[in-house]
């Protein structure tokens, strides 16, 4: 006779393996007459879940690149998630992967999900149909989705920086995204203009390059906006790397900074304290969001998780405005 699984619940009663999954896991998002039918569904047909062999907690740590896995804020994030492995008796796996058809073999063995980074819409499916907890760390999710997620709250740290340089006298303004391609220096930049919309007499332009370091492109760029007579005294960037760029192009075109412009970065990398004079920056909790992801994945595992009986969970960590040498009052 066939071993009987989720699946055949599933099939059986029309549901989705999630479905099926979370009711038997007594995990919400379903109804009580939904995790009845589960349940006597899967007494009839004799189902017996897995055995697992230890009582250690196995989550699996999924990026989908190597040049994400390698990347400083990715280091930092995976760090604070593995910091809590050692005293909660929990295993973590990092792999890479974008193999959806992976997702099912990962999870006979595994209690949970943590995926950092941007993944491909087909991922999030497989882990949806697994039934097993998620939390996702950057990356956004579709509205009301049910998976939960844990990050920093760019658009507050962005209208600070745009308080902070308003305060400052600046006016006229060039946000430099460097390489297009990623949702949260989008985000920054909205909310970044926002703020300076209600401030009469400002302007800014937006810059994008082709990628974070491209100092060519970058003063090509502030010297079409010179001639067109737009001559911008504060610069908000992408992130840290990006404000470097603008920083050494800014003094090496004679631009003294801060005395005749005002620079500012993202993310408190650890490049950020070693330019002179010493970056302002917006310091993004990166390890702190890693433990938080990690605390509520494990608050999500077993009949008895903590926040079992909560929906999905949308965690922003709040940044830190770090006032350093490259910011300075405008010159009249």
């Amino acid at each position: 006779m066939a071993r009987v699984t989720i699946q055949s619940i599933a099939d059986q009663l029309g549901l989705s393996k999630f479905a099926v999954s979370r009711a038997l896991s007594g995990h919400s998002g379903v109804s009580d007459a939904t995790r009845a039918a589960v349940v006597e569904m899967a007494a009839r047909l004799g189902y017996i879940a897995r055995n697992k062999a230890s009582t250690q907690t196995k989550i699996e740590i999924i990026y989908h690149a190597p040049e994400i896995m390698h990347r400083e804020l990715w280091i930092e994030v995976q760090a604070g998630a593995q910091a809590r492995a050692p005293t909660d008796n929990v295993s973590t796996t990092v792999r890479l992967t974008n193999d959806p058809a992976a997702v099912e073999q990962l999870a006979s063995s595994a209690d949970g999900f943590l995926l950092i980074g941007p993944h491909e819409d087909s991922m999030l499916d497989a882990i949806r149909e697994s039934g097993l907890p998620c939390v996702r760390i950057g990356g956004p999710l579709p509205p009301l989705d049910v998976m939960d997620h844990v990050g920093g709250v760019d658009e507050e740290g962005a209208a600070a920086v745009a308080r902070h340089l308003l305060d400052l006298g600046h006016r006229h303004f060039v946000y430099v995204h460097g390489q297009a391609g990623y949702p949260g220096r989008v985000l920054r930049f909205e909310s970044f203009r926002s703020q300076l919309a209600e401030v009469s007499g400002t302007k800014i332009h937006e810059l994008v390059l082709p990628q974070d370091n491209a100092p060519t492109d970058f003063s090509g760029a502030l010297s079409r906006l010179h001639q067109e007579g737009f001559r911008p005294t504060g610069y908000f960037c992408g992130n840290d790397y990006v404000a470097v760029t603008v920083l050494t192009e800014l003094m090496r075109l004679g631009i003294r900074v801060p005395e005749e412009a005002s620079v500012v970065g993202y993310g408190g990398y650890a490049i950020a304290s070693h330019t002179s004079p010493m970056l302002t920056t917006v310091e993004v909790p990166y390890r702190q969001i890693g433990r938080m992801a990690m605390s509520l994945l494990l608050s999500r595992i077993g009949t008895d998780g903590a926040v079992n009986n909560l929906p999905p969970q949308r965690v922003g960590l709040v940044p830190q405005l770090v006032v350093n040498g490259t910011t300075a009052p405008k010159r009249a």
